[in-house]
């Protein structure tokens, strides 16, 4: 494929119908995990939080939205393609009134870690108890449970690691250089054990998504300027060497749980293809932040004017239109994968829009033709 054809493509899908959703069988959406998952968590309990001294909750909205993007992230376009209301678990949490959930909750939470460490245990740790790391985002499922037990039917989405490997570097203790090599293991075996506590309260179907190289995110620039080393280079190898573990230990779980179903969002793959074509994804820019000049703690310069044409919203977190490629990709591998087990037999799952469903795929074929 050379890019006249994909371009072709791309003209003659634009003047197509998305095609209609079709009603999914998925009864309810739990989703664990970090930023990357977190649809208001985090800015709901630090609004209540400090709001009495006048102060704005985190992350500051506007300009974000009450997550870490500037708008929707890809797990609210999922729920509202599979016409699901998943509850927050800090509505839950703070308003004794809020009827107990019927079709899933959020339990993510920005700064999580794959342990039962969130990034702000060390610089508030009086509250240490109310910020969540992601294994004791399962243990408040396992609680609920008790109370509603957790639907076989449901889909338990699963994103978290990114922040562990971040902090092995701007974290208040750096890791070593013999921690680093062991930290792959230890994060994958979090998460597969999550997974597999999650299988033993019920749960049945997971949608699970890996990594993306996280060296290539503005983040990593500003860690290689502070530190005056390739840091770069050691996040991309770390997060591969994720993937590769993860991937095994999913086929692993499955194999040894042959009840349940686990679907890999390869999010290494896709955000590989975005950064070999940007343009095929609506994309301009794909190495700085839309807050310009973006610094720790929430400090910006000032706001880009084409957001929907950034990949990063900050110096980590996608803008709301890449996740919109996020959702539309997600959509696409819940359609292959139920596909396959129904042989051949269409899956219940919304279709993504035609052009989307082309542009992924000729993303992919015009990188191979260019390795050829």
């Amino acid at each position: 494929m050379n890019k006249q054809v994909l371009a072709v493509g791309i003209a003659i899908s634009s003047c197509l119908i998305p095609l209609r959703a079709r009603a999914a069988s998925f009864t309810g959406l739990n989703v664990f995990g970090d930023s990357l998952v977190d649809s208001g968590n985090l800015f709901n309990l630090t609004d209540s939080l400090l709001s009495p001294f006048g102060l704005p909750g985190l992350p500051p909205t506007p300009p974000y939205a009450q997550r870490s993007s500037n708008g929707p992230i890809w797990v609210d376009n999922l729920a509202q393609s599979l016409e699901l209301s998943s509850t927050l678990a800090t509505d839950l949490l703070l308003d004794p009134t809020e009827p107990l959930p019927t079709q899933g909750v959020n339990f993510a939470f920005a700064g999580s870690l794959s342990s039962d460490t969130h990034i702000l245990d060390d610089d508030i740790p009086f509250l240490a108890d109310l910020f969540p790391g992601y294994q004791e985002q399962i243990e408040t499922f396992a609680t609920l449970s008790s109370t509603v037990p957790a639907d076989p039917n449901a889909l338990y989405v699963v994103w978290v690691g990114s922040n562990d490997y971040n902090e092995a570097f701007a974290g208040p203790d750096p890791l070593e250089a013999s921690s680093l090599a062991q930290l792959p293991d230890i994060v994958t075996d979090n998460i597969v054990g999550g997974l597999t506590e999650l299988s033993a309260l019920g749960a049945r179907e997971f949608l699970v998504a890996n990594l993306p190289a996280i060296g290539e995110a503005p983040f990593a620039d500003f860690l290689d300027a502070q530190t005056q080393q390739d840091i770069s280079s050691v996040l991309n190898q770390l997060s591969s060497a994720h993937n590769e573990l993860l991937s095994s230990k999913l086929a692993g779980l499955s194999q040894n749980n042959p009840e349940i179903n686990v679907t890999t969002l390869d999010i290494g793959s896709l955000f590989a293809d975005i950064l070999a074509t940007p343009e095929v994804f609506g994309l301009t820019n794909v190495t700085e932040s839309c807050l310009t000049n973006f610094r720790p703690g929430f400090q910006f310069d000032d706001i880009c004017n084409n957001p929907d044409e950034f990949l990063f919203w900050d110096d980590v977190h996608p803008t709301t239109a890449a996740y919109q490629i996020v959702s539309d990709f997600a959509l696409t591998t819940l359609n292959e994968r139920y596909d396959d087990r129904n042989d051949g037999e269409p899956a219940s799952v919304p279709e993504p829009g035609v052009l989307l469903s082309l542009v992924l795929t000729g993303a992919l074929g015009y990188r191979v033709s260019q390795r050829k």
